[in-house]
């Protein structure tokens, strides 16, 4: 799978990854399916983790050397706006630290899984 996802095009792989980025946007702005948040305690803590987790591991395939960690960083900073935007124009959402840190926790896993320098 590493060897097709490495034969893409750039053009490609960066379309990709704007999509990722995209869609993690949208799944911080819909509204929260209550149900599943009241079945399991902190399942979108665990969603937050596992969303950032595959972003950051498409990332660790795609780029290589210090544009990963660039990226991660990039990663830190996104999942801080997308909470600082919930907070300010979503009337239905609000800021979560813990929600920040389960993203962090997502790149960090994704970065020391995939990382072709660890």
């Amino acid at each position: 799978m590493r060897q097709l996802i490495e034969s893409l095009p750039e053009s490609l792989k960066s379309l990709i990854t704007l999509l990722l980025l995209l869609g993690v946007a949208f799944l911080h702005f819909i509204s929260p399916p209550t149900l599943a948040i009241t079945l399991v305690f902190g399942a979108d803590k665990i969603a937050h983790c596992l969303i950032f987790f595959l972003v950051t591991s498409w990332s660790c395939i795609v780029y290589s050397g210090n544009r990963i960690w660039r990226f991660a960083i990039f990663l830190i900073l996104y999942g801080l706006g997308l909470e600082l935007i919930q907070m300010t124009l979503i009337p239905y959402r609000s800021f979560e630290w813990m929600d920040w840190f389960s993203d962090i926790s997502g790149i960090l896993l994704g970065l020391f899984t995939f990382s072709k320098r660890l």
